[in-house]
């Protein structure tokens, strides 16, 4: 029996589940990092146990980690051979911005839109522009009552986010400092237009700075 709260109107959460979601996320977090660093090579197989015995925790977590990182298609399991990192490139990561982008300028609207406020705060634990682009855009298409554009543009949140913080870019011969500046400015007017529910200036911005950060990989390599 799952236990209640004193007053018996509810439940509280499972300490002992929470724990195993923290940890959960932790190995994907390490994971994903590991893959777009390349620390995991293209086509390396990834052995559970090994895994598990390198971040010193059970294969459990491993295990429901690599999950996420299949539906992200960054890895994939092949019978016979187990799980295998997936031949991704830098081009699959702009083409991820490039449908964001076209799913914020002309969003398919399936239903009524949310009318939910924008909440600032969920940019917190973001660690680039491009996360912020992800949050910001994943609200904007629920506003507009792209319900299912929304939900899959926030799942692209963390391949995103980690693939543009300065480390994981830099494995990956990009110089994410380039334009980060007016980059900021753009998040900081999409926010201030989504907190105003001015939907198209918020649309405008969050189009040009993911023109931006269409653009970064080539602008450095071709200035490189």
């Amino acid at each position: 029996m799952e236990p209640s709260s004193s007053s018996g109107s509810g439940r509280v959460p499972d300490p002992s589940g929470i724990r195993r979601s923290l940890l959960r996320d932790a190995v994907f977090l390490k994971l994903l990092e590991n893959v777009l660093r390349g620390v995991y090579r293209r086509g390396q197989r990834l052995r559970l146990d090994d895994i598990a015995k390198d971040m010193q925790v059970s294969r459990t977590p491993v295990r429901e980690a690599l999950v996420p990182l299949e539906s992200l298609r960054l890895v994939s399991v092949q019978r016979y051979v187990g799980v295998v990192v997936a031949p991704w490139s830098v081009g699959q990561m702009v083409e991820r911005l490039r449908v964001a982008r076209a799913m914020i300028a002309e969003p398919a609207a399936c239903g009524q839109g949310s009318g939910e406020p924008f909440d600032a705060h969920v940019l917190r634990s973001c660690l680039t522009e491009a996360g912020a682009f992800v949050e910001l855009g994943a609200w904007y298409l629920r506003r507009r009552g792209a319900v299912v554009s929304a939900d899959w543009m926030i799942a692209q949140r963390p391949v995103l986010d980690a693939f543009f913080t300065d480390d994981v870019a830099a494995a990956n011969g990009i110089d994410a400092v380039v334009g980060r500046r007016a980059r900021v400015r753009q998040v900081e007017r999409a926010v201030a237009a989504a907190e105003h529910d001015r939907l198209d200036v918020c649309a405008s911005e969050l189009v040009g700075l993911a023109d931006d950060l269409i653009a970064l990989p080539d602008r450095f390599r071709s200035a490189a």
